[in-house]
């Protein structure tokens, strides 16, 4: 499944103040909180459902990239509509590499993507009590949900775009199924949303480890370093892994001594491919959703016994623990 993400452009988010000679006639449009969803009486069945799930999870969803108004005055304190506009990357990126996108206007569609969310994502790794953490939150600030999504310099299909802490989800373009080939959310089956909700949970996981325990992560990948079967390799699995190459390709060696089999000498639990000439070792994203996926899955008895003879991918799953532990996501530890 694609979760191909562009990680660039995210910032901390930034609401501007507006500027007057009389801060009480001219309120900080601090004030207007632009990711509180509000009961409304008279929402529409939609509305109604997304109001539910933010009141109980704390995630705002939105359809629509014009997000809220808000009434404000001029400085002749006449009244107008002040309509708050989120442009995907936009504010920070030029507008040849800014996405472009379509709002979904298919309401049934837009129904399914809300329960996909709730139950596939929300639910099982993101509830309330899982994401408020010391260091800051577990978990984007929104999600905009879109029809059409289309990213990079060559405008290609994707399914997720990050911005200002906001996830951008398309509808169309949900997840891939075989070669590339999108599909909607109204296509998906049952496995393929559970892998939807599991990828959408390790992404927001790293992107959380790489903003609030930058070091903790870098050590945890830096480990495969350590690996003496590797010794006069003087290359990176990971950053090898990042450019899409195989560890021959960029070595140059026309041969190698990597065992095909055991992808765990190298305290790795998978490679992403090989064949006769190359290894192509897993990116940090692959790496550590299959991680992840054993601690979650299995006790620590079983991994250990499963794995004990090797002993940097031990380091490295007790390294994985420890900072799951110390940043409170014990959701992820099978009891």
């Amino acid at each position: 499944m694609k979760i191909n993400i562009l990680l660039e452009g995210f910032l901390a988010l930034m609401l501007f103040c507006s500027c007057g000679d009389n801060d009480e006639a001219f309120p900080s449009h601090m004030e207007k909180n632009w990711y509180v969803i509000e009961y409304d009486p008279n929402a529409s069945e939609l509305d109604r459902l997304i109001y539910e799930v933010y009141d109980r999870t704390g995630f705002p969803i939105f359809y629509s990239d014009t997000i809220g108004s808000q009434t404000r005055y001029d400085k002749g304190g006449n009244p107008y509509t002040y309509y708050e506009v989120f442009k995907p990357g936009y504010i920070f990126t030029n507008r040849t590499t800014a996405p472009v996108y379509s709002i979904e206007r298919d309401e049934n569609r837009l129904r399914q993507m809300v329960e996909l969310l709730d139950e596939y994502v929300l639910e099982p790794y993101f509830s309330k009590e899982r994401v408020s953490l010391d260091q800051g939150k577990y978990g984007p600030l929104a999600f905009l949900f879109v029809d059409t999504l289309l990213t990079g310099s060559g405008k290609k299909a994707d399914s997720l775009y990050l911005d200002l802490g906001v996830l951008v989800l398309s509808t169309r373009y949900t997840c891939t199924r075989g070669t590339n080939k999108f599909i909607s959310v109204s296509e998906m089956t049952e496995a393929e949303k559970v892998k939807y909700g599991w990828n959408l949970a390790i992404y927001e996981l790293l992107r959380y480890f790489q903003n609030s325990y930058p070091d903790e992560i870098s050590a945890y990948f830096d480990m495969t370093k350590e690996n003496p079967d590797l010794e006069g390799y003087n290359y990176d699995l990971f950053e090898i892994a990042k450019i899409n190459k195989s560890y021959n390709y960029v070595t140059g060696l026309k041969g190698y001594d990597f065992d095909l089999n055991e992808p765990r000498k190298y305290g790795v639990l998978l490679y992403k491919k090989y064949d006769k000439y190359s290894v192509y070792f897993p990116t940090f994203l692959e790496d550590l959703s299959s991680f992840i996926n054993m601690i979650y899955t299995k006790t620590d008895a079983e991994i250990r016994v499963e794995n004990g003879e090797y002993e940097l991918l031990i380091k490295r799953y007790e390294a994985l623990v420890e900072l799951l532990k110390k940043s409170g996501l014990i959701q992820f530890i099978k009891g």
